[in-house]
């Protein structure tokens, strides 16, 4: 063998043993940049992650700090009035809408019964009737109406029928006067309230004048006459169950009007 083939087979020796060696640093090499690239990722996610958290507790920290004892009882001050302040609001709506309800409760029940009749009150509501039909029942039997006055214990005066009793036919208007007297040395007012009884026969019952509309006033040991203008419906004749009824009694008691 020459000088020159056995230097050549030395050089392509060399370079069969050299290429593995190259390849293998050089994966050596890729796995090492992988595994740093993957411990920095991992770093930064873990710094990423405390940071969020150290944020979240400085801000419940901030939100949730102590407070001085003079704050804390400025603030527990505070929340106890709103609460009062709230309940003192819901109960005084309760009472103005309850007293409301009550002083409008007596003027509507007295409007009810007067438009009805209800509780054997008579009717004296506007009630128009002509000619024709107000004209008296000839034919039916007469009806008594008898009529009753009481006085009440904290009014000082004396209160009565003029008459027992009347008798009329419905359809037909009938006058009635009452005697009042004021006992006392002193004006006072009086107001009467009304019923008519049995209570079926008060839808029927019309009232056209009454001093019971009014409160009344008397000066001191004065004497009037109070009259009362009424009428029996005729519908009265056409409702059976009004077939057994031939007495009326219309009773009056007077109270001492409410702030007078």
């Amino acid at each position: 063998m020459s000088l020159l083939s056995f230097a050549r087979q030395s050089v392509l020796q060399a370079h069969r043993t050299r290429v593995p060696s190259i390849a293998l640093r050089s994966s050596n090499r890729v796995q090492t940049t992988i595994h740093r690239y993957q411990r920095c990722y991992r770093d930064q996610r873990s710094y990423t992650i405390d940071n969020t958290a150290n944020n979240r507790s400085q801000q419940q920290q901030q939100t949730r700090r102590a407070f001085t004892p003079r704050e804390a009882f400025l603030r527990h001050q505070e929340a106890t009035r709103r609460k009062n302040l709230t309940g003192i609001l819901y109960v005084g709506s309760f009472v103005i809408i309850f007293l409301g309800i009550s002083y409008a409760a007596v003027p509507l029940y007295r409007l009810l019964c007067k438009r009805t009749g209800f509780m054997g009150t008579p009717k004296t509501g506007p009630y128009i009737r002509d000619a024709e039909t107000l004209k008296p029942l000839d034919d039916h039997r007469r009806i008594r109406v008898q009529f009753s006055g009481q006085v009440s214990t904290m009014l000082n005066w004396s209160f009565k029928p003029e008459q027992k009793q009347v008798s009329v036919v419905p359809g037909e208007t009938a006058l009635a006067f009452f005697k009042a007297e004021n006992k006392s040395d002193k004006p006072i007012v009086g107001i009467a309230t009304y019923n008519v009884i049995p209570e079926q026969v008060a839808p029927y019952f019309n009232k056209i004048q009454c001093f019971c509309f009014d409160e009344q006033q008397l000066d001191p040991n004065e004497e009037i006459d109070m009259p009362v203008f009424f009428f029996i419906d005729p519908e009265f004749a056409n409702d059976p169950l009004m077939d057994d009824i031939d007495t009326v009694v219309l009773s009056y008691t007077f109270f001492k009007a409410s702030g007078r």
